[in-house]
Parts: C-alpha cells; sequence; structure tokens
C-alpha cells in the first residue's frame, strides 16, 4: 500500500501478490473526510470496497452506524464506472496478484475545523480466506472492527512539498 501525494491530490496504489484470484479477494479503503473519528461510520464516512473483479466493487457511505450503498441498493456495483464524485479508480490483474489506484481530489482531503481526514484499510484474501488490516487491530473481530470504527483510522499527515 502507498499513499502519494502529488500537489493536492492524493493516490491510494496498492499491489496485492495472489496467485489464487477468488471471487472474495477484496481490498476495503476506508476514509474519514471530516476527520472526526466518530464510532461508528457517519455521513462524513466513505468505503471503496474492492474487489479483485472491479465490476462488482461498491462505494459505500456511512449513515446513522452503518455502511449505506448508493441510492440504498443493496444490489448496486460500479459495472463499468470508475469514478465520481471526485475519486476515479483503475486497476489490473495478472497471475503474480493485482493492482489498485484510487485517485482522489483535494476536496477529499480538506479535513474540518483543523482535523486532518483519516484512512484505514482492510484485505480479504479469498483463498486461504486471511484477513488483514492497517492500522492493525488485535482482536479476534479486527477487520470487522476497523472498517465499522472511524475512530481506529490513521490521520493522513500533510507532506512537507520539495
Amino acid at each position: 500500500m502507498w499513499l502519494l501525494r502529488a500537489e493536492d491530490t492524493l493516490f491510494v496504489a496498492a499491489w496485492l501478490p495472489d496467485r489464487t484470484p477468488g471471487w472474495g479477494d477484496e481490498l476495503a479503503i476506508c476514509l474519514d473526510v471530516a476527520g472526526d473519528a466518530a464510532a461508528t461510520p457517519a455521513h462524513d464516512d466513505f468505503q471503496w470496497s474492492l474487489r479483485r473483479t472491479l465490476d462488482s466493487s461498491v462505494v459505500y457511505r456511512g449513515r446513522s452506524g452503518r455502511w449505506q450503498p448508493p441510492q440504498d441498493d443493496p444490489d448496486w456495483r460500479l459495472g463499468k464506472a470508475r469514478g465520481g464524485g471526485g475519486w476515479e479508480l483503475s486497476g489490473s490483474d495478472g497471475a503474480d496478484g493485482w493492482s489498485l489506484v484510487l485517485r482522489l481530489d483535494p476536496a477529499w482531503l480538506a479535513g474540518e475545523d483543523g482535523r486532518r481526514p483519516a484512512i484505514g484499510f482492510r484485505i480479504h484474501d479469498d483463498d486461504p480466506n486471511r484477513w488483514y488490516t492497517w492500522p492493525a487491530v488485535r482482536t479476534s473481530a479486527g477487520a470487522t472492527q476497523l472498517e465499522r470504527t472511524p475512530a481506529l483510522w490513521a490521520p493522513i499527515e500533510s507532506g512537507a512539498s520539495p
């Protein structure tokens, strides 16, 4: 995983080594735009739930403590769409693994009331059914707890420009 900043745009780039492609291979990128570290997903929280097959991916928004799919439709998927509302997504799949790049416009990084936005990641490797998180959550429900708890995500620090 890499966070790259170019001018005022953020790129989230991921390389997921995996020689066993599965429908459940997934990377969730969780973003707290306001940086308010809420206890549960709120209106300023987003989750890109990105499958190895991008057409099956979903972008959720927090609402009343849960993740809400677009148009409140549980069957909604990206399909051929690869962007919207200030973000763009690209990806590739190969024999050794898969990769993604999510580009976010400056508005996603503004924060609120002097707080920085925060980010967290959850990876699911369908075969052998393993879960990984960053920041690490040291409980048996780590992956689920991380994606449901914006307060656990890490603030995105603004780096100095060269």
